[in-house]
């Protein structure tokens, strides 16, 4: 079973454990929790209050005795809702102390598959109505599938087109099939012999440089409309080369 969605939302992998557990058992004393996931008995308590706090599972007495129960997974997603809700909220409390004076430019950097969320992420945030993507092909390499698409369905939501340009390797031609599926999009391969070592994205304001390692994720977003627009043009030069 896919728990990394559960991690995202606060879970521990102890936590995990004895949820997942209690979901297949459907009622269960502590102690039976405990020996079938192997988590100590006193930490199966603490845990299982946790989860109680939490909404995620109930219980109920029998014979004065304490049975654990699940409650719907339906409240996975009330449990998202509601600190998504609680960001929303802190969001204005937080540009209360950005400062407002800002620089003409900026240079980010993020690190790690976070990082990398952050900057695909920033492309729906900015709704540009054309987000152009020099592309290794590597991207599902690293972020899973479920994300990417979730992440698609998000930019056909806001209308965003986009422009692929493709190195012609095995990775990128494989890519170049997946991409040529979506909507909003057009896809083009670059000259065989020129490869783009990483993944540089083009939209608004912005430039993205990514590179797409498993040992290393990360990528650097400069705000600026001149490096945005010259970005652009090296895109556009390079289109017109490009094959279909």
């Amino acid at each position: 079973m896919e728990t990394q969605t559960l991690k995202e939302i606060g879970l521990s992998d102890n936590e995990i454990r004895i949820y997942v557990e209690l979901l297949k058992q459907e009622e269960a004393l502590a102690s039976e929790l405990a020996d079938a996931t192997k988590v100590n008995r006193t930490l199966t308590y603490q845990i299982l209050n946790n989860l109680l706090k939490r909404g995620l599972i109930s219980y109920f007495i029998k014979n004065n005795i304490k049975y654990f129960k699940e409650a719907s997974p339906n409240k996975i997603l009330d449990f998202w809702k509601e600190k998504e809700n609680n960001i929303q909220q802190l969001i204005p409390e937080l540009f209360k102390l950005v400062k407002t004076e800002k620089k003409s430019y900026s240079v980010e950097l993020y690190e790690g598959k976070e990082g990398l969320k952050t900057i695909i992420n920033d492309i729906i945030r900015t709704k540009p109505k054309e987000w152009l993507d020099f592309t290794a092909g590597l991207t599902t390499e690293i972020l899973p599938d479920y994300f990417m698409e979730n992440w698609e369905r998000k930019r056909l939501k806001a209308k965003i087109k986009a422009k692929f340009l493709v190195n012609q390797t095995q990775e990128g031609l494989k890519r170049g099939k997946e991409l040529s599926k979506l909507n909003l999009s057009e896809i083009k391969y670059l000259p065989k012999g020129f490869e783009i070592p990483s993944h540089i994205y083009i939209y608004g304001d912005k430039v993205a440089i990514t590179l797409w390692t498993k040992d290393l994720p990360f990528g650097v977003l400069i705000k600026s409309r001149e490096i945005a627009d010259r970005f652009k043009e090296f895109f556009e030069w390079f289109w017109k080369l490009a094959s279909s």
